[in-house]
């Protein structure tokens, strides 16, 4: 495998304007472990007259529509807020790889607890870095479960390891082509985001890594094979890895005391690990200014709903009637 030199590395996230509060607990937790790191956040909105911009690292903030080539309004038809932020993400990487070597995506949703060790010495050598949801199965009729989890991909997208070679521009061309069309969550249809085109990585590509790390990657899909304990003050995953980042994926600013919404093998009366590094968390978010932003109106999702009622209107009303009909059918007889 050839040796690739990643000097200039960076690290971003993408959101809309009410999850700010969620970027700047990211951007000051990966800071304090990486601080000569760079991390951007890209913001899939406008400008909200209400919001002070100055308490959010106004410095690191990109407006998608000054750095990628798209036609964001015409795709905010298409796509709703989430899948809007998920489609863009192959065109934000190409962005940055005109100044950058190495460069990671992380959900805003997570907080950095050590620094990226593994996944940076990773990137010196391969061009993919992915983290699996899971390493151990899990059915004992409980939510989520290796065939539940099986719907959204192998691997979890909500971080990503890619550095310049030979087989980069090549997929984030391909993974590119693929979200504008398919870009979507329909779990019927096969659909679900950007995540799902990951399972064909180590298929179609060669120089990857799949990063068997238990502290990567900490979330509610994998609970059942990860326990946190505090060493010296540093939280630690199986008493023997570092917790490097914990994902806080399906949690609630507005109801904390539920761990996940739909996890139902976990609660924090089972997991009191987890439910005090929720707890920290929901402080960071509050400390952060969540109360500020969380109701702010994204600006694309606002064009979405808009859109998709004009379409709406214009279909005849015979199968607007149908379609009624059928939902009522639908729910009478699975009550």
């Amino acid at each position: 495998m050839s040796s690739q030199h990643t000097s200039m590395k960076v690290a971003y996230t993408i959101c809309a304007n009410n999850y700010l509060a969620s970027a700047k607990v990211l951007k000051e937790s990966f800071t304090k472990h990486h601080p000569e790191i760079p991390l951007f956040i890209i913001l899939v909105d406008k400008k909200d007259p209400a919001i002070n911009y100055n308490n959010f690292y106004s410095d690191s903030i990109l407006f998608i529509d000054d750095i990628v080539e798209l036609d964001i309004d015409a795709l905010s038809h298409k796509f709703s807020i989430a899948e809007l932020c998920t489609t863009v993400k192959p065109f934000v990487f190409k962005y940055f790889f005109n100044k950058y070597d190495a460069v990671v995506y992380i959900d805003p949703d997570i907080k950095v607890y050590a620094p990226f060790t593994d996944c940076w010495e990773a990137l010196k050598k391969y061009t993919f870095v992915l983290t699996p949801h899971l390493m151990n199965p899990v059915d004992d009729g409980k939510i989520p479960s290796d065939f539940y989890t099986l719907r959204t991909g192998i691997f979890n997208l909500g971080f990503l390891g890619l550095a310049k070679g030979e087989e980069l521009e090549r997929f984030l061309n391909w993974w590119g082509e693929r979200l504008l069309v398919y870009g979507h969550t329909n779990w019927d249809k096969g659909m679900f985001y950007d995540q799902i085109w990951a399972n064909y990585i180590p298929v179609m590509f060669n120089n990857y890594l799949i990063l068997k790390h238990y502290g990567y990657n900490v979330a509610n899909w994998n609970w059942h094979e990860r326990t946190l304990t505090k060493s010296g003050g540093e939280w630690m995953v199986n008493e023997k890895y570092p917790l490097t980042f914990f994902h806080f994926s399906s949690y609630r600013y507005t109801a904390p005391l539920v761990l996940c919404n739909y996890n139902t093998r976990y609660n924090r009366f089972n997991r009191p690990d987890i439910a005090e590094v929720v707890d920290e968390y929901y402080a960071d978010l509050k400390a952060a200014g969540a109360d500020a932003v969380r109701k702010s109106p994204a600006y694309y999702q606002a064009q979405h709903d808009v859109y998709e009622l004009k379409m709406f209107a214009a279909r005849p009303l015979k199968e607007k009637v149908r379609n009624r009909l059928s939902k009522m059918v639908e729910k009478y007889f699975s009550s």
